[in-house]
């Protein structure tokens, strides 16, 4: 068994057509097209043609004529009640639609003569409109909506053979049955139009007028057809057909409105110029049938594609082909003869086959279908293939006594097939027409065809097996490999033999792309071995261009130097371009293949085959394919390609091959590298730290200007924390270890600016970067970091070292809420300027400059001992008169402390001489009981309360906390009240004598046991007088923040249920 071909199981149950339907499709089912195919035939097939009696639900003795069309049938049928009648009296017209069994309408033909029968009826493609003929030359018409036909007078005489129906239309909304061809017995040829009416003075012909005559006297026309040229509108062709001759008329027609449409095509082709196909013999019936392939939209039959007609010399059929034609010209294209098949007495008893025909040979009848011609004999009927001319199919008509055949019928729309025969009628069933006929395009070599008639896997298999067979034998290697890929019948390695046999290495390059893209997803090991095998392949085939390439361009190079040469080098230069450009080509594929299979193949397997050839610039290719990235930019560090590493490294999405080669990157090629890395804004520069440090190893940026000159290290990180708003303290730390090398040779102003912008909240390490300061001497930076630390004393002792009072005086003032410290600080500043610059007028103006934080009497004991009092003898005046006013200020202040002492002794005496009068009548505002029965409040609202109703209400209005402290006060009151009625005996002022002899047993002094009760009582009121009298219960705070309380309380459930109804 093959490797690469899967087989499945052929299925063991054959089909079964033991209820087959009528019109029922016998098509196998479908099968994958990969894996094993059976091709063994096809068993319990249904014959391609067969007959199928119609059963009449009504008795008729005499079928008479026939027409079908859209599925509806109509016929003409003698019932048998009047069979033996010679006139037409018993005669029915009988429509029936054959999509419904019951849908069969009796008409009755209602002819003018008493003894006249119907002979033909003609339907046309809608099968709405009916004509039929009579033997005593009448001719009716129905409309489908009627229920009996009308006489048309203007044909009357006309013994019509045949009816070339035009698309039916419509006149002032009245349908139509549009222009109609008629051709008579007599040879005449008819132009009309009928339109079905309900007015009884009006008649249905529209106009009738004979518009050619064919030059054969009394010759019938047994067929009569017009067709439209599909790409000129007014442009038609008409075929007429006679016993032995076949016309054809092209030319334009006119406007309907002129009163003829037909009329100046014929009448080109009056005289002896017509245009006519004659055979010798004649046909009974000389019948043209046309077949199309399509139905029309508007429910007409398209463009006839072939023809045949019945003469007595043979079938003469062939091809339409409408085009340029004009008038003479023929629209017939491949037109034959087929002579008629022959019985068997015939052929016995005539050695040659060009003989005439012996009675009953030639057919009575002709119909075509797509592959057959159907012709119709007098007892059987036969099919013969009109690809092959051989008889696929005969078959006998059972014909009782006196029964015989009436003739051939086709539905042009719905390609149902009828033959009838004057007591039944049968309908030819075709199953499967086109069966076989993808074996006769196979002998034909015609495989494209044959291929799309196939229908079952195992025979389109067999046509794309022939067709690879029949271009290998023919050496077109390329092609049978794309048409073996898709054999099921032939194993892999039979195949690959075979174009290893004939060394084609590139048509086994095609078959083996061609089988991997018919795999299945799920055949995933045989997609890696044939991918891999490609990959093979592929690098051969670039290395044999490249040996080609390289070679030519040596020739090339070697007849450049010779100037008698110039036609050969002109040859080999353009052989180098061609194999530039196929070399591209095969390198473009091979990427393309790649790219398309890389999550199939093997990462080592496919690498090593690649570098094992030594193709480089492809294995880089695939490595990056399969997102190995490291190798890639491994490879370009070595070989000192560091942008080129660089470009792999952006093409990746992993950090981690940033954070590992970044350091020699860094050493090689920091500016690029920092570029890559500004590019990058997920990378975390703590993990870069080392490459970073390594960059500080040498100065790689003497010569540079611009950025490219700058420190990238610096540069990298500024971005980091300015841009990316990086608070790590570890790279703070090295870029402020950065900035500080970098003073150390330079200007220390861009570390200075760092440190003011980190003044907030600084996210390096201030020790450290102090430490570090100081080691590489920078006192400036120094003084900034004793600031930002909060050490401004320090600060300013060492801004006054390096004599800048400006930063001195910065750091002086940073303590704002210590004024203690800041007026240290300024005095120091203050004594450095007096001492160490012995400039007086500076440490005055500090005066001004701290506001008022100093005086001249803070600076005076730095001055020297002998100094004159000139310089500052203004001040001195200044800072008396300030004393003098602040005492004045001093001074009123006491005096209206004063007064406002004075005037609330007197309110307090007022407020003990205060009083209110209550009548005798005064209602409790709380319980509306008489006021002076009890203990009461007063309030300056004039709101009066008793005692026990304003402690209830505070405790009901206030919160839990005050409420309990209310209760307890309550409680701790009556306790000491009835503790003073009913306790021991006290002495005269109170004391509880037993209290105080325990003092005295204890040690502890008299005094110390005194516990006088009534003043205890007497706090516990005072404070419950504060709890519950501090504002009035009904106007006061109290009562507004109970405005979101209810008028009645929940717990009054009676006074709720008396307000009920």
């Amino acid at each position: 068994m093959s490797l690469f071909d899967q087989f499945e199981n052929e299925s063991t149950q054959p089909s079964q057509f033991a209820a087959t339907a009528r019109r029922q499709s016998t098509n196998p089912p479908a099968q994958p097209l990969i894996g094993y195919v059976s091709i063994r035939p096809q068993t319990q097939l249904l014959p391609i043609f067969s007959l199928d009696r119609v059963q009449f639900p009504f008795p008729f003795v005499n079928l008479v004529s026939l027409a079908v069309s859209s599925n509806i049938l109509l016929l003409v049928a003698e019932s048998g009640s009047n069979s033996s009648r010679k006139d037409g009296a018993g005669q029915r017209l009988y429509r029936i639609d054959l999509g419904k069994s019951d849908a069969i309408d009796e008409i009755e033909p209602g002819l003018r003569q008493r003894n006249d029968k119907i002979r033909r009826v003609f339907l046309d493609p809608t099968a709405k409109h009916l004509l039929f003929s009579t033997e005593m030359g009448d001719n009716y018409y129905l409309y489908h909506h009627w229920r009996k036909p009308r006489v048309l007078n203007k044909f009357r005489g006309v013994l019509i053979e045949s009816v070339a129906w035009g698309k039916s239309g419509s006149a002032g909304g009245v349908p139509t049955t549009g222009v109609i061809l008629v051709g008579s017995r007599q040879g005449h040829v008819f132009e009309a139009e009928l339109q079905p009416t309900d007015e009884f003075f009006k008649r249905e012909e529209k106009y009738f007028r004979q518009v050619y005559s064919i030059p054969e006297n009394n010759t019938p026309i047994n067929s009569i057809r017009f067709e439209q040229f599909p790409a000129v509108p007014n442009k038609y062709v008409v075929f007429l057909s006679s016993p032995s001759r076949l016309y054809q008329f092209i030319g334009n027609v006119t406007d309907i409105d002129s009163g003829s449409m037909f009329t100046d095509l014929f009448r080109k082709y009056d005289g002896p110029g017509n245009s006519f196909q004659e055979m010798p013999g004649e046909s009974l019936r000389g019948e043209l049938q046309f077949w199309c392939q399509f139905v029309q939209a508007t429910g007409y039959p398209g463009v006839p594609k072939a023809f045949a007609w019945l003469t007595g010399s043979g079938l003469y059929c062939g091809d339409l082909v409408f085009g340029n034609q004009s008038g003479g010209d023929s629209i017939v294209n491949n037109a034959q003869l087929l002579p008629y098949p022959r019985s068997n007495e015939s052929s016995r008893s005539n050695s040659s086959t060009d003989g005439p025909y012996a009675p009953g040979e030639v057919p009575i009848s002709v119909n075509i279908t797509e592959f057959h011609f159907l012709l119709l004999y007098e007892n059987y009927f036969k099919a013969i293939n009109n690809l092959t001319n051989q008889v696929d199919h005969e078959e006998q008509i059972p014909l009782e006594f006196g029964e015989y055949v009436v003739g051939l019928f086709v539905d042009p729309i719905k390609s149902t097939y009828w033959i009838s025969t004057n007591l039944a009628l049968y309908e030819l069933i075709m199953t499967e027409e086109d069966r076989d006929v993808w074996r006769i395009y196979l002998d034909r070599k015609s495989f494209d065809t044959a291929l799309s008639h196939a229908k079952t896997p195992a025979h389109k298999d067999i046509v794309i097996t022939a067709q690879a067979e029949y271009y290998y034998s023919q050496k077109r290697y390329m092609l049978s490999a794309t048409y073996y890929a898709q054999c099921a019948s032939l194993s892999f390695e039979e195949i690959v033999l075979k174009f290893i046999d004939k060394d084609e290495r590139g048509a086994l390059h095609q078959y083996l792309l061609q089988k991997l893209g018919r795999l299945r997803p799920q055949d995933s090991t045989q997609i890696t071995l044939i991918s891999t095998w490609l990959v093979e392949i592929f690098i051969n085939k670039l290395n044999i261009l490249h040996d080609e390439l390289r070679d030519a361009s040596v020739l090339v190079d070697t007849l450049s130097k010779d100037v008698n040469v110039d036609e050969a080098s002109e040859q080999a230069k353009s052989e180098r371009k061609r194999l530039e450009e196929e070399e591209a080509v095969a390198l473009d594929e091979f990427r393309q293949f790649l790219q398309k299979y890389k999550a199939r193949l093997d990462l080592d397997t496919t690498s090593n085959i690649i570098a094992s050839h030594g193709r480089v610039q492809e294995l880089l290719y695939f490595l990056e394919l399969m997102g190995n990235f490291e190798k890639v930019v491994t490879y370009w560090i070595q070989e000192q390609e560091w942008l080129k590493a660089l470009g792999a490294l952006a093409r990746q999405p992993s950090s981690d091959l940033y954070y590992k080669f970044s350091p020699v990157l860094m050493d090689h090629a920091p500016y690029e590298t920092v570029n890559s890395w500004i590019r990058q804004p997920n990378l975390n520069p703590r993990n870069l730290i080392p490459a970073l440090l390594r960059y500080q190893v040498r100065d790689r940026n003497q010569g540079k200007q611009g950025v490219e000159g700058q420190n990238q290290a610096i540069r990298y990180l500024t971005y980091v924390t300015q841009k990316l708003q990086n608070t790590d303290t570890a790279v703070h730390n090295l870029l402020l270890s950065l900035y500080i090398s970098q003073a150390k040779h330079n200007d220390d102003q861009e570390l200075l600016q760092y440190l003011s912008s980190q003044r907030e909240n600084p996210y390096y390490d201030q020790r450290y970067a102090l430490r570090l300061c100081s080691q590489h001497g920078l006192p400036q930076a120094c003084v900034v970091l004793y600031g930002a630390m909060g050490m401004h004393e320090q600060a300013v002792d060492l801004a006054l070292q390096l004599h800048d009072l400006e930063l001195a005086q910065i750091n002086a003032d940073k303590p704002e809420d210590d004024e203690l410290l800041r007026r240290k600080l300024w005095l120091k500043i203050a004594r450095h300027v007096v001492e160490e610059k012995r400039d007086i007028k500076q440490a005055l103006a500090f005066l001004t400059q701290t506001a008022d934080l100093l005086k001249i009497e803070d600076i005076l004991p730095f001055f020297p001992d002998f100094v004159l009092i000139d310089d500052f003898k203004e001040e001195i005046c200044v800072a008396l008169e300030n004393y003098n006013e602040h005492i004045e200020e001093l001074k009123a202040e006491m005096d209206e402390a004063t007064k406002s002492a004075e005037s609330i002794r007197l309110d307090i005496r007022d407020l003990r001489n205060r009083y209110t009068a209550i009548p005798v009548t005064e209602e409790c505002n709380i319980c509306n009981a008489a006021l002076l029965t009890r203990q009461f409040y007063v309030y300056p609202c004039e709101h009066v309360f008793h005692a026990d109703c304003l402690t209830d209400q505070t405790i009901k209005n206030s919160n839990p906390t005050k409420a309990k402290r209310v209760k307890d006060l309550q409680r701790r009151i009556t306790q000491g009240v009835a503790a003073r009625r009913a306790g021991p005996a006290t002495d005269e002022g109170g004391i509880n004598l037993a209290s105080a002899m325990l003092a005295m047993r204890l040690g502890k002094p008299y005094e110390a046991a005194i516990e006088p009760a009534a003043v205890k009582t007497e706090v516990l009121k005072e404070e419950l007088d504060d709890l519950i009298a501090a504002e009035c219960p009904l106007c006061g705070d109290l009562m507004i923040k109970s405005v979101d309380r209810p008028f009645v309380d929940a717990t009054e459930m009676e006074l709720i249920r008396s307000w009920e109804l």
